[in-house]
């Protein structure tokens, strides 16, 4: 009877979690269409994801409308901010800041032309919105104030667009960090690098995010507490005072 009662409970929480799902999937694909005129929810393979060795990048696979308002519903964004959402994809967390009327300028990165193509051609309705055909470790990131990742990155090469960032930037930055459980931990005694907060999350309204619960983290860095960057400065020029 146990044994019973238990398999009758996995089946129920598959059946709710697919509806969730569909449900979910339902309303993004409308929300989609109603700010780029096509829907943005078809998933698309990595081109260069190699698990094994925990190096290159994701697929695209957009994330829920209602999971990204939770997620910046912590994060401040002002007039002045620059925003950059670095392995953008389609563009569904830009299409999510337009349609939440977002007042500053906002540009996304994706190197897999296949999905940035996309992202380019429904933001060209939009002044306000930029999206780049490139390489995101050839980016000067002192453009922009808040960086935003979602897993973009395997672990390995996660690890080397933090050291891109911490060598290269001379201002404090925020990141917005998703679908981070794998590598989050990383940033975790990192110097100059602060978790401002951290969420883990499985249901809202009741609908199921994902197959399982996901966490996202805000951080913010300061290269003057890293030491890196400003020290090289400090001794370039007291080498050039003397």
């Amino acid at each position: 009877m146990k044994n019973l009662f238990k398999r009758m409970r996995v089946f129920i929480q598959k059946v709710c979690s697919k509806i969730s799902a569909m449900l979910l999937e339902f309303a993004d694909s409308r929300k989609d269409r109603r700010i780029c005129g096509r829907s943005l929810v078809k998933y698309v393979r990595s081109v260069d994801r190699d698990d094994q060795n925990g190096l290159g990048g994701t697929g695209s696979q957009s994330t829920h409308y209602i999971f990204l308002k939770r997620i910046f519903s912590h994060v401040r964004i002002t007039e002045s901010d620059t925003f950059i959402d670095v392995g953008c994809g389609k563009g569904r967390v830009l299409a999510f800041l337009l349609h939440s009327k977002c007042p500053c300028a906002i540009y996304g990165i994706e190197h897999n032309e296949e999905v940035g193509r996309i992202a380019v051609e429904w933001t060209q309705r939009y002044p306000q919105a930029s999206v780049i055909i490139g390489d995101a470790f050839e980016q000067d990131y002192n453009n922009y104030t808040i960086l935003s990742l979602a897993r973009s990155f395997l672990p390995v090469t996660f690890l080397r667009f933090v050291e891109k960032l911490e060598n290269t930037l001379t201002h404090p930055i925020t990141l917005v960090y998703w679908f981070e459980s794998e590598s989050g931990h990383l940033l975790r005694g990192h110097p100059g690098w602060s978790m401002q907060f951290r969420e883990v999350v499985g249901r809202i309204h009741g609908l199921r995010i994902s197959r399982y619960p996901q966490s996202y983290s805000i951080w913010t860095y300061d290269p003057a507490q890293h030491g890196g960057i400003e020290k090289d400065r400090e001794e370039s020029g007291g080498k050039a005072r003397r």
